[in-house]
C-alpha cells in the first residue's frame, strides 16, 4: 500500500478493542473518563505500561504535558498584494527530548528491528503540477513500510500502532484549540512510514514533505511528527538542542532544518532516541545528512506520523517562490519526503 494513503483512526480505550484489530472496533463508551480517574492514570503512566489503555493514557500524557509553542509562533508575513499580516511561522519547530521514557522507546525499537524483513526500499514522492499526480523517486540505502491497523498489524506491532493512534488524536485536538482555522488538523487522520537507514553513507535530499497540489488529489499532509527509535543513550555527552552539529558524531544521520531560526541559518538536529521532532509539512525545506553504523545499535529508525489538514477548513500551502529560489535550481527540483 501507498504510504500516502489515509488510515482511518477510531480511538481504542479497551482492550478488547484492540484485540479486535487495532485501528478499528468498538470500545468508544471508554473513552471519556473522570477528571480523577485521569489523574490516577496519570500519575501512574510512567511506572506501568503493561496494557493497551496505560500506554495509551502515557501517551495522551505526554503530548499534553510537553509544549508545542513554536508551531503556534506568528510572524509577519508579506502577502502577493504588498500587504503586510500575521501568518503562522512557516518554519517553526518543536524537538522535545526523553518524549515517551526508556521502557515504551525500547520497546518499539524491538518491534521496528522484528519489521526489517517486511521493508523495502524507500521511495519518496513528488507533486507534478502537469499530470497532477504524485511521481515517485528512490532514497538510497533507506528502507520503509506503513504501519498498518487491523489484527495482523497490531499484532505485529502493538507499541507501533498504539503510538501512532494516540499521538494523531491527542496532538491534533491539542494543537487545534490554538492555531488558525487554516492550520487545523483531522484528529481521526493520518500516514505513516517506518524507516531505516541502512548506515552505509544513506541520507534525505534536501526537500519539503509536502508540495501541496492544486487539485483535490493534492498530497493533504500538513504536520510532520517524527520520532527517533535508537537506544535511549544514542548521543550521551554530546552537545544539545539547539547547539548540535553534525560533526559532533561520525555516525551522522542528522536531520537539518533550513532557515531555522532565521533566514541563512542551519539548525542541525541529533537522532537522539527518544526524540520528537514536529514541523510543518508544507513548509520546512530539510535533509538528512549521510548516515553510518559501526554497528547494530546505530541503525538510524525514524517513525514519521503525518498529520493531515482538516476537510472543512484546513489548508496545504504551496511552495514560497523565494523558498523555492533560495533552496532549489527550479520548482521541478523539490523533493518531498
Amino acid at each position: 500500500m501507498s504510504p500516502f494513503v489515509l488510515l482511518i483512526l477510531l480511538w481504542l480505550p479497551s482492550a478488547d478493542a484492540f484485540a479486535a484489530g487495532g485501528f478499528g472496533g468498538g470500545g468508544k463508551k471508554k473513552a471519556v473518563k473522570s477528571k480523577k480517574k485521569n489523574k490516577s492514570v496519570k500519575k501512574q503512566s510512567t511506572t506501568n505500561l503493561f496494557t493497551p489503555e496505560r500506554r495509551l493514557e502515557h501517551i495522551k500524557y505526554k503530548v499534553d504535558a510537553a509544549d508545542f509553542s513554536p508551531l503556534s509562533k506568528l510572524i509577519l508575513k508579506r502577502l502577493d498584494d504588498g500587504q503586510i499580516a500575521l501568518d503562522i511561522d512557516p518554519n517553526g519547530i518543536v524537538v522535545i527530548d526523553n518524549f515517551l521514557g526508556n521502557d515504551l522507546i525500547t520497546s518499539m525499537r524491538s518491534e521496528a528491528l522484528s519489521l526489517m524483513s517486511k521493508m523495502v526500499p524507500s521511495q519518496s514522492t513528488r507533486w507534478d503540477e502537469e499530470t497532477q499526480s504524485v511521481i515517485p523517486y528512490e532514497k538510497k540505502g533507506v528502507l520503509s513500510m506503513q504501519i498498518e491497523g487491523g489484527t495482523a498489524g497490531y499484532a505485529a506491532s502493538p507499541r507501533l500502532v498504539e503510538y501512532i493512534v494516540s499521538l494523531t488524536n491527542n496532538l491534533s485536538r491539542k494543537l487545534n484549540q490554538v492555531l488558525p482555522d487554516a492550520y487545523h488538523l483531522a484528529t481521526e487522520e493520518q500516514t505513516n512510514k517506518l524507516a531505516v537507514c541502512l548506515g552505509d553513507g544513506s541520507y534525505y535530499d534536501k526537500h519539503i514533505d509536502n508540495l501541496g497540489g492544486s487539485s483535490d488529489a493534492g498530497d493533504q499532509r500538513k504536520l510532520t511528527a517524527l520520532i527517533y527509535l535508537q537506544p535511549p543513550n544514542s548521543h550521551n555527552g554530546q552537545a544539545t538542542y539547539p547547539n548540535e552539529k553534525v560533526e559532533d558524531d561520525p555516525r551522522g544521520g542528522y536531520f537539518r532544518a533550513y532557515d531555522v531560526p532565521e533566514v541563512g541559518d542551519v539548525t542541525c538536529i541529533a537522532p537522539r532516541g527518544d526524540r520528537l521532532v514536529v514541523f510543518w509539512s508544507d513548509s520546512l525545506v530539510h535533509d538528512v545528512s549521510p548516515s553510518f553504523a559501526p554497528n547494530k545499535d546505530d541503525i538510524r529508525f525514524a517513525l514519521t506520523t503525518w498529520l493531515v489538514a482538516d476537510k472543512k477548513t484546513g489548508e496545504i500551502k504551496g511552495t514560497d517562490a523565494e523558498v523555492s529560489a533560495r533552496h532549489f535550481e527550479s520548482q521541478n527540483s523539490i523533493g518531498k519526503g
